[in-house]
């Protein structure tokens, strides 16, 4: 009876509806299931791209040159290097680019000289990669061969330099034939890692101060010293010339058969005489020089004939 009544119960239930089917996402794009495939697979490539866009397209700029590392192709690559343009490589791989122009260094540098004291100067460097030999620079030295090779060697060779000198002989050797040692002793080290060495200049070299005040002290005393027979020289002159005018003296003395010193004394008493101003001449003995005494209300006093007082030469 009871399976009789659940079989009815089973009758009494209404038939499900029928499903009909959703819009799937290409209709929803107006696309074919094939091509809404090929456009997604398109725009995943297309970011893929430009998320590795730096990686696959290399720029190599002017004066420029790259060496490419090759991951699955035996590492760098020897035999060739790459010029300037856009380059496009597998972006597991990897290009280093380096500037082939010159380039240059310069920093403040504290030495020691050959009695201990220590020395500054301002060291510039010029150099530039080698282009031919630009792989061998990569593979055994790197990109940071300024740091690693140029500067130290350089350094290396100031040191080596400024380490035979004094502090006073450095003055007196100057920064561009004591520039010409170092780059000299530092050349074929630098050049060793293949890079060209260009120049070496030492623009300022500071020296202790109480080696400056010593040196100024010397050079004072040089200058006296070449002084000296410039001031001989010119009291020589004044010799002569004190000697030349005596022989004047007494050549007049001999030939107008009066003393200097009396014509001086006429020819004041001549100029007096023609002076408006009244005047007391005192005369002395043989020999001796007039005296002018002026009249004028001027305080008093006399003056000898030779420079008569209150005249007008």
């Amino acid at each position: 009876m009871s399976e009789t009544v659940l079989k009815l119960h089973q009758f009494d239930r209404p038939a499900p509806e029928p499903v009909t089917p959703g819009i799937t996402l290409p209709e929803r794009f107006g696309m074919s299931p094939r091509r809404f495939r090929l456009t997604v697979a398109g725009l995943l490539a297309l970011a893929l791209l430009l998320l590795l866009w730096r990686n696959i397209f290399i720029p190599i700029g002017s004066g420029q040159s790259g060496v490419l590392w090759s991951r699955l192709d035996g590492g760098t690559v020897m035999d060739r290097r790459y010029g300037e343009g856009y380059w496009m490589i597998w972006p597991w791989d990897k290009m280093a680019v380096y500037d082939l122009r010159l380039q240059d260094m310069h920093d403040s540098v504290s030495v020691m000289t050959s009695d201990g004291l220590q020395v500054s100067m301002k060291v510039t460097v010029r150099f530039a990669p080698i282009p031919n030999e630009l792989t061998l620079l990569h593979q055994s030295v790197g990109p940071k061969y300024r740091q690693t090779v140029i500067w130290p060697d350089v350094i290396a060779a100031v040191r080596h330099v400024v380490r035979q000198f004094k502090p006073e002989d450095l003055t007196v050797l100057g920064e561009a034939e004591l520039a010409g040692k170092v780059e000299a002793a530092a050349r074929n080290s630098v050049q060793g890692h293949w890079v060209r060495l260009d120049k070496v200049l030492i623009t300022e070299i500071t020296l202790p101060a109480r080696i400056q005040a010593q040196i100024q002290e010397k050079l004072a005393d040089e200058q006296k010293a070449l002084a000296g027979p410039f001031l001989l020289k010119q009291a020589e002159l004044k010799r002569q010339g004190w000697q030349i005018e005596a022989e004047g003296v007494r050549a007049f003395e001999d030939r107008a058969h009066v003393s200097l010193l009396k014509w001086r004394s006429i020819d004041a008493l001549e100029k007096l005489s023609s002076s408006p101003n009244s005047k007391v001449v005192v005369l002395g003995g043989s020999g001796s020089t007039p005296f002018v005494l002026d009249t004028r209300d001027t305080g008093g006093g006399s003056a000898p004939v030779g420079q008569p007082k209150g005249v007008e030469k």
